[in-house]
């Protein structure tokens, strides 16, 4: 958990001869410190970290940008830098690093940079401890609920409280690589949340937020990250609950990758799929209710190389109405009547009647989902 300049900047005010030239930018995130001289070694940095630098003293404004352009290339979290009396930063400069926000800190020439980045390295690393002990926690809600002393005093030390609203979200990327900067995205957006990864995806729980905040800091997101898919649970009235939350969010998520050209679902938007996903014996349910519902047509079409299958999910698809699966296909109406016709003798029953018409709908999803959905579960 990288820890915020400003918290940082705070520490060292009184002490040290800093100063803070751009207006804010206390957003940032830093990781960690180290010392750069050298331009050359900006390309070294892995982002997020705090840069100081005593080699710009004597450089020209021209010199300088190109160093600041470097570290901004390489996502870097700000610069501190030490100027002997008489030197400074143009005006231009200071206004060209906030117009990309970047933090710019002017320090004394006998700034003790040791101790400062000693300080800094301190804070960094019980900030990681901490972090670590409550993705511990967090995993102890999700699998142990009941247990509450193994999770409940991590999760109030960091503000998280047993009575706030929770919600777990679980995020991958097409290309199946979680970069650090869609992570940063994703908690810039949803401060009060927590991460860790799980089987190269993202488990993300965030804390009061109304689900009409979620929605719309997903939807930012994504304009972001296009190629995001991000399965969100149910909202959770209390810290024991969250279990519920990362089980409904990892049902949705499963089930995304299921369905076409859907990036991001809420499990309240599974509809049928809820009931279907929550079966109590899903190895019974699929394949022998699926098996003794559609069997015979789909035996049929396997022997005769047919499309009845097709048929009847469009037809299904199109309120049962010959007129509107014809619009929807390249079939004339009387085609589609005789195949109905057809499939209604291969599986001899009604296909209209209301129980029936349930159970052909059902397993039509059943068939959508696969029988892998169930036997992974």
């Amino acid at each position: 958990m990288a820890v915020e300049l400003s918290i940082l900047y705070k520490e060292i005010i009184p002490e040290h001869d800093v100063h803070l030239l751009t207006t804010g930018c206390f957003d940032k995130k830093i990781d960690w410190v180290h010392m750069v001289e050298n331009v050359d070694f900006v390309s070294l940095l892995h982002g997020d970290e705090l840069v100081f630098n005593s080699g710009l003293n004597n450089e020209s404004d021209e010199n300088r940008k190109d160093y600041i352009d470097r570290l901004i290339e390489v996502d870097a979290g700000g610069l501190i830098v030490a100027l002997q009396e008489g030197h400074e930063f143009s005006r231009e400069l200071i206004e060209y690093c906030n117009s990309l926000c970047f933090p710019l800190f002017q320090a004394g020439w006998e700034t003790s940079y040791l101790k400062i980045m000693r300080r800094f390295s301190e804070i960094l690393l019980s900030n990681e401890r901490n972090e670590m002990n409550f993705i511990a926690a967090v995993k102890n809600a999700i699998y142990y609920p009941q247990n509450e002393h193994m999770y409940l005093p991590a999760f109030e030390r960091n503000g998280f409280f047993s009575d706030m609203i929770y919600l777990v979200m679980i995020i991958s990327c097409e290309n199946s690589m979680l970069t650090k900067q869609v992570k940063k995205d994703m908690h810039r957006m949803m401060k009060r949340s927590v991460s860790y990864e799980e089987n190269e995806h993202l488990v993300m729980l965030c804390a009061n937020y109304t689900l009409g905040e979620t929605t719309t800091a997903v939807a930012d997101f994504h304009k972001k990250h296009p190629d995001i898919y991000i399965g969100i649970g149910t909202q959770e009235k209390q810290a024991s609950e969250i279990y519920r939350s990362y089980k409904n969010a990892n049902t949705t998520f499963r089930l995304m990758k299921k369905l076409q050209d859907v990036s991001t679902l809420h499990y309240d938007e599974l509809g049928i799929y809820q009931i279907l996903a929550d079966v109590k014996e899903p190895t019974i349910l699929y394949p022998s209710f699926v098996q003794k519902t559609l069997g015979e047509l789909y035996e049929y079409d396997q022997k005769h190389r047919t499309d009845y299958m097709d048929i009847l999910k469009l037809f299904f698809e199109n309120d049962c109405s010959i007129t509107q699966t014809a619009n929807a296909t390249y079939y004339h109406q009387n085609t589609l009547k005789y195949k109905v016709k057809a499939i209604k003798e291969i599986l001899g029953y009604d296909i209209m009647s209301n129980e029936n018409r349930v159970k052909i709908m059902i397993s039509l999803y059943l068939m959508q989902l696969g029988e892998d959905f169930f036997t992974d579960m």
